[in-house]
């Protein structure tokens, strides 16, 4: 009597543990690492050298779950950094953003504590501050847009309440004249609900 009992307990606790695992609605917190590097044209000029450099995220994320599908709408912090070098004279670009990317994702395993995970969508990159250490010819340090568009795709994976994305970012238009960024980026979240 006393293992049915256990075994009754055990099952029940397990339940809902699981149930509050799979929340129709997740929100939590994430940082990450974030590699820039910029997209050139300058028009057409030759002798240009692109470098990524690193930079950061941080941000919060609300994520509804439709079963296998969920909408991911996020707000983050973005500081970015790039190195462009034209005929042998290199010039920095620092931007710090504030990005709303809306997500649309597939879970393509869903367990109950371990998911896998693929999504998609588009990014709203509102500048808030950016600095060139060199100019060149045009002053492109006075040129920067105050709102692009970017779109993102990428894989992640929840354990437990922790989750872990791998995505690449790539601007559909230009942060200044001639000038996109492509960005990847891995992130480490928490949810707490």
């Amino acid at each position: 009597m006393k293992k049915i009992f256990l075994i009754a307990v055990i099952c029940m606790f397990s339940s809902a543990l699981f149930a509050q695992l799979s929340s129709p609605v997740n929100f939590g917190f994430h940082a990450g690492l974030v590699s820039t590097k910029a997209n050139t044209d300058f028009g057409g000029a030759s002798g240009i050298k692109e470098k990524a450099e690193n930079g950061m995220m941080l941000g919060a994320f609300l994520r509804i779950n439709l079963n296998k599908w969920y909408l991911q709408p996020e707000l983050n912090y973005v500081s970015r950094k790039t190195e462009v070098e034209i005929e042998g004279i290199p010039f920095g670009v620092k931007t710090k953003s504030i990005d709303v990317p809306i997500l649309l994702g597939y879970k393509i395993v869903k367990l109950p504590a371990f998911k896998l995970r693929a999504f998609a969508g588009p990014v709203a990159s509102f500048n808030i501050d950016d600095n060139a250490k060199k100019t060149i010819e045009e002053g492109i340090g006075n040129d920067f847009k105050s709102a692009v568009w970017n779109g993102k795709f990428g894989a992640g994976i929840d354990v437990w309440k922790l989750t872990l994305d791998v995505d690449y970012e790539v601007g559909f238009s230009d942060v200044a004249k001639d000038l996109k960024q492509n960005m990847v980026n891995v992130t480490l979240g928490f949810k707490l609900f």
